[in-house]
């Protein structure tokens, strides 16, 4: 029977990144390959083009990253595969982290995907002839819960650090009627249906939002990177790893900030780029954390066992 003082700060995690669209998310999740395999299932655009554009920057170090990350794009023509790829997963996950960018596509796909079902449960033609069928109903909301459910069940399974992204949406919820009636500012981190928005954020130890600030104090200014782990405001954020309230990625890889961040909070004493350190009786080998040159085939594999 697993003990609490067994837990390791540096295993694996569940991650949820959060902000709008183009402040870092997806760089950041991908940069957790540079310690080993990744896998991207990519639902926001058609090619995950970023990835090439930000790494490169980063010299040998960033095509290590590249030669990491495997990805397959999903949308609503695949959405089941994507299922089938977390199921299969759960008997043979070779990955040091699963991606998933972003569940805000991912609930679009899924109900788009079920929309092109007749009563039959067989796939309708390309076309709509009837403007009808166009229209979500209770059973494509079903189809939206039972696969973001299926998903995140397993990957609670999975030996790997699991990250999903999320595009919170604005909207209004509307509640009472007549001179009761109460208009409140949301911001769903889903397309759809309301369940899915509630039920994601209970299943992650770690949600991060990400943001962006000017920097007035250089000349250029520049725009920093900023990850926050506490709330700020109506953006909910929260950490189990003790980690600073806020992190500065700019220009940097978040792996590597995020990973020294938590080594520090294990050992406030020990210095980042020792190899080994101690806390409370545990030992922390920083040297599996940092970035490997051999190749994926000829690397230990300790996420396998």
């Amino acid at each position: 029977m697993p003990k609490a003082s067994g837990i390791s700060l540096i295993g694996p995690k569940s991650f949820l990144f959060k902000s709008s669209w183009g402040f870092g998310k997806t760089l950041a999740a991908a940069s957790f390959a540079l310690d080993g395999p990744v896998y991207l299932a990519y639902f926001d655009k058609k090619s995950p083009d970023e990835l090439v554009t930000f790494f490169r920057r980063f010299g040998a170090k960033g095509q290590q990253i590249l030669e990491n990350i495997e990805f397959d794009v999903y949308g609503s023509h695949n959405c089941n595969e994507y299922l089938n790829k977390v199921i299969k997963m759960r008997e043979d996950c070779r990955y040091i982290a699963f991606i998933t960018d972003s569940v805000t596509m991912l609930t679009s796909a899924a109900v788009n995907w079920s929309l092109g079902f007749d009563g039959k449960k067989k796939l309708n033609a390309v076309t709509h002839k009837d403007p009808s069928t166009l229209l979500p109903d209770w059973d494509e909301y079903k189809t939206e819960t039972s696969i973001v459910s299926q998903v995140l069940d397993i990957c609670r399974t999975l030996p790997c650090h699991i990250i999903w992204t999320a595009h919170p949406i604005p909207g209004t919820k509307i509640e009472g009627s007549g001179a009761s009636m109460k208009v409140t500012k949301v911001n769903p981190i889903v397309t759809y249906g309301s369940k899915v928005a509630g039920l994601v954020p209970g299943q992650f130890t770690e949600i991060y939002q990400f943001s962006k600030a000017t920097d007035y104090s250089v000349q250029p200014t520049r725009i920093k990177y900023l990850v926050s782990t506490e709330a700020i405001g109506d953006d909910y954020a929260k950490t189990a790893l003790g980690l600073p309230r806020e992190l500065d990625i700019t220009d940097k890889l978040f792996y590597e900030v995020w990973r020294d961040a938590v080594l520090k909070v294990s050992n406030p004493t020990r210095e980042v780029n020792n190899e080994v350190a101690t806390s409370g009786g545990q030992v922390f080998d920083a040297s599996q954390l940092k970035p490997k040159t051999e190749s994926i085939e000829d690397k230990p594999k300790p996420w396998l066992k």
